[in-house]
């Protein structure tokens, strides 16, 4: 068989191929979520006893986002929501659009009162995924942590009247 019989065939046969689906697709580029993720630090101010809730953050959340940025913005962020509140630790979790994640840090820290309760918000990271907010979390309590450890006594470091230096 010649070349001109079997060229139309040959790009008949992969044209048919080229339409179905392929069988090996090359890599594609890191997979962007639509979501951040925002790790607060949640401190109140004044002497409380009522417990603070998800809903009650999200609430306090959304009502920051309407006054800073009105009924437009408001609507723009329906995925505002807190995921996560650890009381005693005073962090929380909170999913935002990935388009809105920097008004939302400013709808944050703008909040004051929570159910007519004084506190304050800051913002200390902003992870891409749940994973990766829930390690910078165990990171900045671990750091927390540390930082209420009692020092190690000098002979612990090897420092004692005698002994080698050797570094801690």
């Amino acid at each position: 068989l010649s070349l001109l019989v079997l060229g139309p065939l040959v790009r008949a046969a992969f044209a048919f191929i080229d339409e179905q689906a392929p069988l090996w697709a090359p890599p594609r580029a890191m997979v962007v979520s639509a979501e951040r993720h925002l790790l607060l630090r949640v401190e109140r101010l004044g002497e409380d006893i009522e417990r603070l809730t998800t809903s009650q953050l999200s609430a306090a959340l959304r009502a920051s986002y309407g006054a800073l940025f009105g009924d437009a913005g408001l609507g723009c962020v329906s995925g505002l929501a807190a995921r996560h509140y650890c009381a005693p630790a005073g962090f929380a979790l909170v999913r935002v659009p990935r388009r809105h994640a920097a008004q939302a840090r400013a709808a944050a820290t703008a909040v004051q009162f929570i159910r007519k309760r004084p506190v304050r918000l800051s913002v200390i990271h902003m992870a891409g995924s749940q994973r990766t907010a829930r390690r910078a979390l165990v990171r900045r309590l671990e750091q927390q942590l540390a930082a209420l450890a009692p020092p190690r006594p000098r002979a612990a470091l090897g420092l004692c009247k005698g002994a080698a230096v050797r570094p801690p």
